[in-house]
């Protein structure tokens, strides 16, 4: 009899041990792919690279140029799809609205581009009184009087009020000839003047940005790498 127990118990170990350790390669192997699937923003907008990032998906309102190129942060991919929203709700009416590109998949250099290297940025097309012809395939350049002043606000209101959170909005490029319009616009409708003050601080100018903002995220409190 206490040999029948003893052979059942060493039995009851042998078959036992694999088990645990099935069961602890497998707890390391779910750790591995969590740690992997962080997504993060690694190095500077014109010198960086992006791990495991989030992808802009298609929607209604709004079209990707090159949707191979849209590719960022989860925090960058979420600010863009909610200023986006909120244009559309705000405007309903509104013509779809033209997205260009963020980063490639894994980031690094990217052509027709000295930045969107590290998934922070992006370019944004503008809005028209009277959606301009090949757009939304291509960027147009607008004037003062082809520039729709309320739904661009709106638009760039929208990135703005990130600007206290953890990789929100860090800066937004446009040309001053349209940025000097928003203003006279935002003024006469009477905006609120705190509102005016930030856009203000955050718009900057960039030649060949007629067409189109280009707006960049902050880096994150875990992004340690980025720049």
């Amino acid at each position: 009899m206490r040999a029948f127990v003893a052979a059942a118990a060493l039995l009851t170990l042998v078959v036992a041990a694999p088990t645990a350790d099935a069961a602890k390669k497998k707890k390391i192997a779910v750790t591995a792919k969590k740690r992997k699937l962080t997504d993060l923003s690694i190095g500077a907008p014109w010198s960086g690279k992006l791990e495991a990032p989030a992808k802009l998906p298609p929607g209604d309102g709004y079209f990707l140029r090159r949707p191979w190129r849209t590719y960022g942060t989860k925090t960058t991919v979420g600010f863009v799809r909610g200023a986006i929203k909120d244009t559309l709700s705000a405007f309903p009416k509104a013509h779809v609205l033209a997205i260009g590109d963020i980063s490639q998949e894994q980031g690094g250099f990217i052509s027709e581009h000295h930045s969107h290297q590290s998934g922070r940025d992006i370019d944004v097309g503008l809005f028209y009184t009277k959606q301009p012809k090949g757009y939304p395939e291509a960027f147009v350049n607008a004037t003062a009087s082809t520039l729709d002043c309320a739904k661009t606000w709106k638009l760039i209101w929208s990135f703005a009020r990130t600007q206290d959170e953890d990789g929100g909005v860090q800066m937004i490029f446009l040309d001053n000839s349209l940025q000097a319009t928003l203003y006279k616009w935002a003024e006469d409708n009477k905006v609120k003047e705190s509102r005016i003050t930030i856009v203000k601080r955050l718009l900057k100018h960039e030649p060949n940005h007629q067409n189109h903002i280009h707006v960049r995220f902050k880096c994150r409190d875990k992004d340690t790498a980025c720049r």
